[in-house]
């Protein structure tokens, strides 16, 4: 069983998103047009001090938020209760609102973006939580056996994959709701997910997940973060 412990996230600027010239320099190596970086405009931005959850929530840990509240569970755990096999992997199929629910359940709540994306990168503007050099190994990418992992891996898998602070799993593995929205029916997801096939795309900064708030998906799932206390 993998102990999800708060790290803290000293307060101060950095740089969020992505500047002009790397979108320029990343469309052309991905042969994209510039506008699929849209979104991801380059500005500095102040965020608080604040603790996050060093994994996502796992299914072990919202099994325990099901059983205490009679919240009802993913629609695929057969019986209500997760295999045994999954406890460590990351909770899917679960909405931004099912986020929400279990993060005012547990005293906390999601991350904002700004948030999410500095406990990922730190200060110096990296594309990774790693570097600036994409990884093959360091995260639950690509659904293929590259890494042995066709699907979600247990929470901890690439400690290579660490976070400038310790954050682990920050990419890869399954997309995190934040507490933004685009709109009232559409909530900001990051991190690229299991699924996703290219490292273009699992960049820290890269912002084309959005969904639906009401969308359960197999790519889905969570972190939680609170103030500082």
């Amino acid at each position: 069983m993998v102990a999800n412990e708060w790290i803290v996230i000293p307060e101060g600027t950095f740089i969020m998103g992505t500047s002009p010239e790397e979108v320029l320099r990343l469309a052309r190596q991905y042969r994209h047009h510039p506008s699929w970086l849209s979104g991801e405009q380059s500005r500095e931005v102040y965020v608080p001090s604040f603790v996050i959850q060093k994994y996502p929530v796992t299914n072990r840990e919202y099994a325990e938020f099901c059983r205490a509240t009679g919240y009802p569970p993913p629609l695929h755990w057969r019986g209500g209760t997760p295999p045994e096999e999954l406890l460590d992997h990351p909770v899917v199929f679960v909405s931004q609102e099912d986020a929400e629910a279990y993060a005012k359940w547990l005293g906390a709540r999601l991350p904002g973006e700004a948030e999410w994306e500095k406990a990922a990168r730190g200060t110096d503007r990296r594309l990774y939580p790693w570097g600036n050099r994409f990884d093959p190994d360091a995260c639950c990418w690509n659904r293929q056996p590259r890494n042995g992992m066709p699907n979600t891996a247990p929470v901890g898998s690439f400690p290579q994959g660490a976070s400038p602070y310790g954050v682990m799993d920050m990419v890869g593995n399954v997309a995190e709701w934040c507490a933004d929205r685009l709109n009232p029916a559409v909530g900001v997801l990051k991190g690229g997910c299991w699924l996703t096939r290219s490292p273009l795309n699992l960049r820290i900064a890269a912002r084309n997940m959005s969904g639906w708030r009401t969308n359960r998906s197999d790519m889905y799932g969570f972190r939680c973060a609170k103030e500082v206390r």
